[in-house]
């Protein structure tokens, strides 16, 4: 079953509600986004809860930083996901059934190629993992961190978990979908430039750089709509890199400070190779969203026939960003997962210097 279901879009809607990101769902019988008053009541609880459980984790672990931290990061990402569950505006919901009206429309059944599957199975297996990880390993795994109010703070933990979970999975296949179309259109464009002799060809090309002409105007809303979030959940990640990686390093430098049992080791070093993991993948969806921008200019540029319309289309993407830009700031790229990487590395390093003397001792 391909990312493109009904079927899948609507569990997707389904999920990211019930962690409390949208007010709305997809029913796949009348293809449509449907809203509801009940969605609506459970959302406003959800985030009280979810407020509650911030303050809670807070307050009853002040002088713990690495739980400190922890809240923060994962405060701003609820935040974030709070302010676009509520706005008049609605824009991701806007996006989201632009991105399937055009699927259904124009591109239903049409196979996705071998790359852009791959991702998605890929994705589909580390988000599987991940929360089978944070619900019946890491439980074990933060009893040590959370010594009072347990099952209060680790009920507060997976509220807030949840959110930022379905938060990344959201973004992940809203990204998935544009590559999908992108390649589609560069697909179809490639054969209709390639037979000159066919009949209709300026309609069909009309019709393609149409839709790519709306593609664009979705990735620019997928640009401001996501870039909040994106940086919050960035942080998220940095963050247990370096919690995982301190703790792994001090499993190397000063095995006899740390309370862990050999599985949790095993947990520690698997949690830190699969967040780096899903981080690389983030980005490597972005690397192929360049990739298949970069073959649309190409096969602009290469044609015999540049007639004007392709002439002025070629300009219209030329002032297109040609990569995912959060916030107009941030390129969401390889090479911004290789960086975080190497800072988080880095600060782990200074942070196990600064404690180092008081480990061994």
């Amino acid at each position: 079953m391909g990312v493109t279901s009904s079927q899948l879009c609507s569990l997707l809607t389904k999920f990211t509600a019930l962690n409390g990101l949208n007010t709305y769902y997809f029913d796949p019988k009348t293809n449509a986004f449907r809203g509801s008053w009940k969605l609506k009541i459970y959302c406003a609880i959800h985030h009280a809860l979810c407020v509650l459980a911030l303050a809670h984790m807070s307050y009853s672990t002040p002088s713990n930083m690495r739980v400190s931290v922890t809240v923060l990061t994962i405060g701003g990402t609820m935040a974030c996901c709070v302010k676009s569950c509520w706005e008049k505006a609605q824009g991701i919901r806007k996006l989201a059934r632009g991105l399937v009206n055009m699927e259904q429309k124009y591109f239903a059944g049409r196979p996705s190629g071998l790359l852009l599957k791959f991702r998605y199975y890929i994705k589909i297996t580390f988000g599987s993992i991940t929360l089978l990880r944070i619900h019946l390993i890491q439980p074990i795994y933060m009893r040590r961190l959370l010594t009072s109010q347990f099952y209060l703070n680790l009920g507060a933990y997976w509220l807030l978990y949840n959110m930022l979970l379905a938060a990344v999975l959201g973004f992940y296949f809203l990204l998935w979908e544009m590559c999908r179309i992108q390649k589609l259109i560069n697909d179809q464009m490639t054969l209709i430039l390639a037979r000159s002799g066919q009949r209709n060809r300026l309609a069909k090309m009309q019709q393609c750089l149409r839709l790519y002409s709306k593609l664009l105007l979705l990735c620019d809303q997928f640009n401001s709509q996501l870039g909040h979030v994106a940086i919050w959940v960035l942080a998220c990640k940095s963050w247990f890199q370096i919690t995982y990686g301190y703790e792994i390093y001090q499993m190397v430098a000063a095995p006899k400070s740390i309370d862990l049992s050999t599985s949790m080791r095993v947990f520690v070093i698997f949690s830190y190779i699969l967040d780096a993991m899903n981080l690389f993948v983030g980005t490597d969806i972005s690397e192929l969203f360049s990739t298949f921008r970069a073959d649309s200019r190409r096969i602009l540029r290469e044609t015999s026939r540049l007639d004007r319309l392709l002439s002025m289309f070629a300009l219209k993407l030329a002032l297109h960003p040609q990569r995912v830009v959060l916030l107009n700031v941030f390129t969401f790229d390889r090479k911004l997962t290789l960086t975080l990487l190497a800072k988080s590395t880095l600060y782990t390093i200074c942070w196990l210097q600064s404690d180092y003397n008081k480990l061994k001792a």
